[in-house]
């Protein structure tokens, strides 16, 4: 095999095992003779390119400038004015190309050949990485299955196909304990750059926008807009409430379209979430004539018997008797604070005693949410 036809197999390898088109390859080539001229034969304050053909093997160099009305750096900049001596139409602004004389056979040295791999294979890995970053910009928002690459300080790395993310601590359910190799799903959503100017893929479980993508995958309806998912609240790992209407030209039940026939999308949708289920779902219908519906359906699994609504403060009184109360409130009164987050009105639970001794409640002292003065008042 001659040298040209082996030349270019290597281009086509490189094409594949990274993921790359041949005039990216080229252009990482041409990078990196440009950097060994530099260090064999050239001036590091001087720039210079490469253009490399691959049917023949040969190369050029030029040295480029640019046109300034004042220079400043005799390296990288020529006059207006002696420009137009060769070049009348020349412009500010303009880059100057003047080929360098070389020889072909001339071969570069040792150190100036490991400078040409080392800016190649790093070109080449840039080039890959930008692209590879920009296929998960266009994922940002959608759920992705990766691989648990190893535990770190503040996180888990993940392997996405030839590139890694990061699910930090924040990011994961409390019940989250995972092994390196074992395969989960979380949600894309952001792309960051730390201080040194690396890029990473950000992931979450935790996000609320995580149920919601998960919901999109298991409901067609949802993905398809007939289902409308106006909010979601969450406590990860916990509960979450979801907030759900139809578009005006659907006649559907929205709630019993995500359940599903005998609860089976709500189910599959849960363990997707977290394989032991222990997160619960409530889905609530949107009825904006009927708040105090809402607010019932919102405190499920509690029986509430009656609503009181001060739309003015967007405050309500809650009733229900004794021994619904744990359930409206919910664990460490997670259930009341998600409700009236999901609303964005103040809850206040009272209970109501036995006939004859009327309604009586008092303030446990719980504040569970600050901006909404969320009490839970028992006898």
């Amino acid at each position: 095999m001659s040298q040209i036809a082996e030349l270019k197999q290597q281009i086509e390898l490189l094409c594949i095992e990274r993921g790359l088109e041949p005039n990216e390859v080229m252009k990482a080539i041409e990078t990196a003779i440009a950097a060994a001229y530099r260090k064999e034969f050239g001036e590091k304050e001087k720039n210079y390119e490469a253009e490399f053909d691959s049917e023949t093997g040969k190369y050029s160099i030029f040295q480029t400038m640019t046109v300034v009305e004042e220079v400043e750096d005799p390296g990288k900049e020529v006059s207006l004015v002696e420009t137009r001596l060769t070049n009348p139409g020349a412009r500010l602004d303009d880059e100057i190309k003047t080929q360098m004389v070389i020889h072909n056979d001339v071969h570069f040295g040792r150190i100036a050949s490991q400078v040409a791999k080392q800016v190649m294979f790093q070109s080449i890995n840039n080039v890959r990485h930008t692209k590879i970053l920009q296929q998960f910009k266009d994922k940002i928002g959608n759920i992705v299955t990766v691989e648990v690459d190893c535990f770190r300080k503040g996180g888990y790395m993940v392997k996405l196909g030839q590139t890694l993310g990061f699910i930090n601590r924040d990011n994961i359910l409390p019940i989250d304990k995972f092994k390196p190799g074992q395969l989960i799903k979380a949600l894309v959503v952001d792309i960051s750059e730390d201080d040194r100017g690396n890029s990473r893929i950000l992931l979450s479980r935790s996000n609320p926008d995580f149920i919601r993508a998960v919901i999109a995958n298991e409901v067609p309806e949802v993905a398809s807009n007939i289902v409308i998912i106006d909010k979601i609240v969450r406590e990860p790992g916990s509960r979450s409430k979801i907030l759900v209407s139809t578009s005006e030209e659907e006649n559907v039940d929205p709630v019993g379209t995500i359940l599903g026939r005998k609860n089976v999308r709500l189910v599959n949708i849960m363990r997707e979430i977290s394989i032991s289920m222990q997160e619960k779902i409530d889905v609530i219908e949107f009825q904006p004539n009927d708040l105090e519906s809402m607010i019932m359906d919102a405190l499920e699994p509690a029986e509430i018997e009656q609503v009181e609504i001060d739309t003015e403060h967007r405050s309500a009184n809650v009733y229900c008797y004794p021994e619904e109360a744990s359930l409206a409130v919910g664990k460490r009164g997670v259930n009341i604070r998600l409700a009236s987050e999901l609303l964005e009105y103040s809850l206040t639970l009272k209970t109501i005693e036995p006939e004859g001794q009327g309604i009586k409640s008092e303030d446990d002292g719980n504040d569970y949410n600050s901006n909404m003065s969320i009490v839970a008042d028992e006898v």
